[in-house]
């Protein structure tokens, strides 16, 4: 397919849209303008008309030898993000971001990555379940001119992932300036016994949350101050699939958005602007096992959420973002920073959509059966070991004037330092406690698992599916569930860390093998 061309802009006034309006000029006041808490007298507030949503290229790779190739590259370039100036960005196979992948349960896929950049790189495939060798973390480094291949059997059920830089004390730069994507595993004839949209651009969107910082010449501002690094770079543009302010309009009365915070540090409380009621199908992971109905969801960065909204009422409306949770509102950061706030994502214009048979709200008694060890009891289930994980913010030197001041277990990231050994084929519990003042959400690489508790209550409604990432909010302890996977490599580790990408790139990062 062709690659499509991004259309990229600030959260603007929209007519018609009266919130998208009063939001645009609410950030502005809070985040423009010198001495605000970015730090900056450049950081500027831009505005744009409505636009079209951006739907991202979509490449399902070649069929070489029986294995799915897919050709990588990741470039620099320009991007008109703001109408006065380019913007200089990086991207994969383009510009600024990336296409969307696209493969199947039990493929071999290959894929081969050149970096054409002028500085090293690694891309990871969040949520995989993979060979350490694969697994492109800060260990598979690729050298500027140099081509990295990535193979392996997919393992893992079909849902929405990520691949994105994890390069090592680059990541949240990187991913900042566009290194990062959307993919997707799929199975369409499953989804298609279950009525779930499954026809990419049709009736099934990905939606891809990121935002950004400019100044204004039209470069992206990114500083690692000692406050960026506690809360995490946070923009006053809001894009989706890289266009902000964007208006999907459908041509079906039933569709599926592929939800997925790519942020570097932004947490997301959305709801729709008439609050109508949308079923979760899919985590992190995989679909869960009955739909949820929500009026609501949070997302933290690296969540995914797959939902389905009826909109055979053909009313416009908005999917937005309410204040207040956010790792902007905690200890001295305060509610006073002007970064959480109430905000548009994106537009829905519905007018268009299929009136030929009323749809109905989706329905199904069962969509797929989880794990019997997910379901099962943990006295039913054998533990191998449960590992306590203590989640460390210093306010010390190292935060103020070095790049640190993040650490798990009192230790900071090392990458000739192994931290855990676990063992092939086991399950073990993760406890993490973070007595910080910020919260984090925790990656774990080569695992989908179970959120067991928090605090020893139930796990959110949201999140009682198969997951990669979970959020563990300050002064909270939170446990999981977690399958150590079938590939065994005493040397290569894999990694565990925050994914707020400025805490992972000062520190708060850990390595494990499995044996």
């Amino acid at each position: 397919m062709k690659r499509r061309e991004f259309l990229i802009g600030g959260l603007g006034v929209t007519a018609g849209i009266a919130a998208a309006t009063s939001t645009t000029f609410a950030m502005g006041r809070m985040m423009g303008g010198s001495g605000g808490m970015m730090g900056s007298g450049s950081y500027y507030q831009p505005s744009f008309a409505r636009q079209d949503f951006a739907l991202p290229a979509l490449d399902e790779g070649v069929t070489v030898n029986g294995k799915q190739v897919f050709k990588l590259n990741l470039q620099s370039g320009e991007t008109r993000i703001l109408p006065k100036a380019p913007t200089p960005t990086i991207g994969i196979n383009q510009n600024f971001l990336a296409p969307v992948l696209r493969f199947k349960k039990n493929q071999t896929v290959r894929m081969e990555v050149t970096n054409k950049l002028n500085e090293t790189a690694a891309l990871h495939w969040h949520g995989m379940i993979l060979p350490a060798t694969q697994d492109g973390g800060p260990h598979q480094a690729i050298k500027p001119g140099n081509t990295w291949v990535a193979q392996w059997k997919v393992i893992n059920e079909p849902a929405t992932y990520f691949y994105h830089s994890h390069t090592h004390n680059h990541t949240a730069e990187q991913v900042w300036r566009g290194l990062g994507g959307q993919m997707q595993i799929v199975d369409e004839d499953r989804d298609k016994q279950l009525g779930i949209p499954h026809q990419y651009g049709v009736d099934d969107f990905p939606v891809i949350l990121t935002d950004r910082a400019f100044e204004e010449s039209g470069h992206f501002y990114y500083s690692n101050t000692r406050m960026q690094k506690m809360q995490g770079m946070h923009g006053n543009v809001i894009l989706v699939n890289g266009a902000a302010n964007s208006v999907l309009k459908p041509k079906k009365s039933l569709i599926r958005l592929r939800l997925h915070n790519a942020s570097n540090a932004r947490f997301y409380d959305l709801h729709f602007s008439d609050n109508r009621p949308f079923q979760l199908i899919a985590t992190d992971g995989g679909l869960l096992e009955q739909a949820q109905t929500l009026t609501s969801i949070r997302l933290t960065p690296a969540d995914r959420a797959d939902i389905i909204v009826d909109v055979s009422d053909g009313k416009t409306l908005s999917l937005r973002n309410k204040k207040g949770y956010s790792n902007l509102n905690t200890g001295m950061m305060g509610g006073g920073s002007g970064l959480d706030a109430d905000f548009d994502v994106f537009h829905i214009d519905a007018s268009k959509a299929s009136k030929a048979s009323k749809v109905k709200s989706f329905q199904t008694s069962q969509l797929v059966a989880l794990p019997t060890w997910f379901k099962s009891d943990l006295s039913k289930v054998d533990i191998a070991t449960t590992r306590k994980l203590n989640l460390d913010m210093q306010m010390g030197p190292s935060m103020m004037f070095g790049s640190g001041g993040f650490f798990i277990n009192n230790k900071a990231f090392d990458l000739n330092v192994i931290n855990e050994v676990a063992k092939a084929n086991t399950f073990e519990i993760w406890e993490f406690h973070n007595p910080s003042i910020t919260h984090h959400p925790i990656h774990v690489h080569n695992t989908q698992f179970r959120i067991l508790d928090r605090n020893g209550r139930a796990p959110y409604h949201w999140e009682r599916g198969l997951k990669d990432t979970v959020i563990v909010h300050a002064d909270e302890k939170v446990r999981i569930l977690m399958p150590t996977g079938p590939y065994k490599d005493a040397k290569m580790p894999y990694m565990y860390h925050c994914h707020v990408l400025e805490h992972e790139d000062a520190g708060m990062m850990g390595q494990f093998t499995v044996t």
